[in-house]
């Protein structure tokens, strides 16, 4: 069966009279994925090993590790960090953003555009760090 789009589940929330009743009715619409088997599916279809998107990531090892076993949420810039470490496409980083409570890559934004550069030119987050720092906009740590 096909999902609903977004912008049809929300217009469909307005004609419901009981939340119980529309999570009950479009509970197979909804995100149930933790972000630690999110991201563990995406390694694993990329044929990573987590040691390698933790090195990518350009993290402190530790706190990586941390991350994509679930003992810490990461900030948005972290969760950035590790998207570039399993070498996410831009529509992967977003559906990652969306889905764990972040605003999405917003083109129009500074800082937002010279990350989405760096997400389609397939740059590394050291080049990104660089090209952010050249640009006087806070780096990813």
């Amino acid at each position: 069966m096909q999902k609903k789009s977004t912008s049809k589940l929300e217009k469909s929330l307005k004609d419901y009279n009981s939340i119980d009743s529309f999570l009950n009715d479009n509970s197979n619409e909804l995100i149930s994925q933790s972000l630690p088997s999110q991201l563990q599916e995406i390694i694993e279809d990329k044929g990573l090993t987590r040691a390698q998107v933790v090195k990518n990531s350009n993290l402190n090892q530790v706190y990586g590790y941390q991350i994509l076993s679930g003992v810490r949420k990461p900030s948005r810039d972290k969760l950035l960090c590790i998207c570039f470490g399993i070498n996410a496409t831009l529509e992967e980083f977003q559906l990652i953003l969306k889905q764990n409570q972040f605003a999405p890559l917003y083109a129009r934004n500074h800082r937002d555009s010279i990350i989405i550069f760096a997400i389609e030119h397939h740059k590394t987050v050291l080049e990104l760090n660089y090209d952010l720092y050249d640009n006087d906009e806070d780096v990813l740590q």
